[in-house]
C-alpha cells in the first residue's frame, strides 16, 4: 500500500507501487535522442506491494529512469527503519506494445536495492535524483504501510510439489506453494544438492484465499527437493522434502530383465546339450562350461 504522508489510511491503491515524477516540460536534444518512441521521460520508484508488506520481508525497490539515459546519480539515503540487504545493482529493461496498430516501446535504466523493513507502521521511502543532460529528475518522497512481521502459523500452509514435464527444455518442475508470502523475495530450493532460484512466480487471490507459487525447472534422472532457509516473520518453516530415485527403479527393471535373459539362455543351453551329438548341434557358450548330461537326459 502506498500513501502520501497526509493521505487517509483507507485509500485504495494499485497492487504495484509506482511512484513517478512525470516530466511534461520540453527536454534537451540530447535527452530526446535517447528517448524511445514515447515522448514521456520520467524517473520513478517501483516497489512490489502484492498481498501487502510485512516487516522482515525482503523486497525489491527499483529506481527507474524511463526513455532516457542518466549522466549521474544522487543515491537514496535510507533511514534506520529500512535495512539494505544488498545493492545498488544495475537495472535495465525494455518493453514493447501495440495499441490500435500504433507501436510503442519503453526503455528503462536505473538501479535497485533489496531492502527489508525493520518495523511496522508508515515508513517513508527515500528519494533519489538523476541528472539527464541539463535536467535533474528527483523522485518525490512517499510512504508505505508496513504490517507487523508476525504470521498466524495456525493458518499458514506451504508445500512442495514436483511434476514431470513432457517436451520442452526441462524434465521436471518443482513448485513451492504458500498461502502467505515468505520473507524471502525469491525463496531458494535445494534440488539434487544445488541451490536453485525460482524461474517464475505467480500470485492469485480468489475469495480472499491468497496463493503464491514459485516454479523451478530442472532435468535429472532422479530428484531430491527441499526448501532452503524458508522463513515467515523471521521464524524458520519446515516443509517435508520431495524425493524420488527413478535411477534405482530403472536399475531394478534392468536387473529383472537381465535375470529373465539369463534364465532363457540357460534353457536354450540345456536344450542344446540334450540333443544327440550326431545332429550337428553346436552348443552355446553357456553349455561349454557345463558337464555333459547323461546320454538319455531329456527335459521334463
Amino acid at each position: 500500500m502506498t500513501k502520501q504522508p497526509n493521505d487517509t489510511r483507507g485509500s485504495l491503491i494499485r497492487n504495484t507501487l509506482i511512484i513517478c515524477l512525470l516530466l511534461l516540460s520540453a527536454l534537451s536534444p540530447s535527452v530526446r535522442a535517447n528517448a524511445s518512441a514515447a515522448d514521456s521521460v520520467y524517473f520513478c520508484m517501483q516497489l512490489d506491494t502484492l498481498g501487502g508488506i510485512r516487516a522482515k520481508q525482503v523486497l525489491k525497490l527499483t529506481y527507474a529512469l524511463v526513455n532516457a539515459q542518466f549522466d549521474s546519480v544522487a543515491a537514496p539515503v535510507f533511514g534506520d527503519s529500512i535495512e539494505v540487504v544488498s545493492g545498488p545493482k544495475p537495472h535495465k529493461m525494455s518493453s514493447y506494445g501495440s495499441v490500435n496498430g500504433v507501436e510503442s516501446k519503453k526503455h528503462e535504466t536505473g538501479f535497485y536495492y533489496f531492502i527489508r523493513f525493520k518495523v511496522s507502521g508508515e515508513i517513508p521511502l527515500p528519494a533519489a535524483s538523476v541528472k539527464v543532460g541539463h535536467q535533474t529528475l528527483t523522485t518525490p518522497g512517499r510512504c508505505v504501510s508496513v504490517r507487523r512481521a508476525e504470521v498466524d502459523r495456525s493458518k499458514l500452509q506451504c508445500r512442495l510439489e514436483v511434476e514431470k514435464l513432457t517436451g520442452g527444455y526441462a524434465k521436471y518442475r518443482a513448485k513451492l506453494i504458500c498461502n502467505v508470502r515468505p520473507d524471502q523475495y525469491r525463496p531458494l530450493l535445494i534440488i539434487n544438492g544445488k541451490t536453485t532460484q525460482p524461474s517464475s512466480t505467480s500470485y492469485s487471490n480468489a475469495d480472499g484465499h491468497e496463493k503464491y507459487v514459485y516454479s523451478y525447472y530442472f532435468s535429472s534422472d532422479g530428484y531430491e527437493v527441499a526448501s532452503k532457509e524458508l522463513t515467515f516473520g523471521g521464524i524458520p518453516y519446515f516443509i517435508e522434502p520431495k524425493k524420488s530415485k527413478p535411477e534405482e527403479l530403472n536399475l531394478f527393471f534392468f536387473c529383472h530383465r537381465c535375470s529373465l535373459w539369463f534364465v532363457r539362455t540357460d534353457m536354450v543351453a540345456c536344450l542344446s546339450a540334450s540333443l544327440p551329438r550326431g545332429e550337428g548341434c553346436t552348443p552355446c557358450r553357456f553349455c561349454i562350461e557345463k558337464q555333459d548330461p547323461p546320454p538319455y537326459h531329456k527335459l521334463g
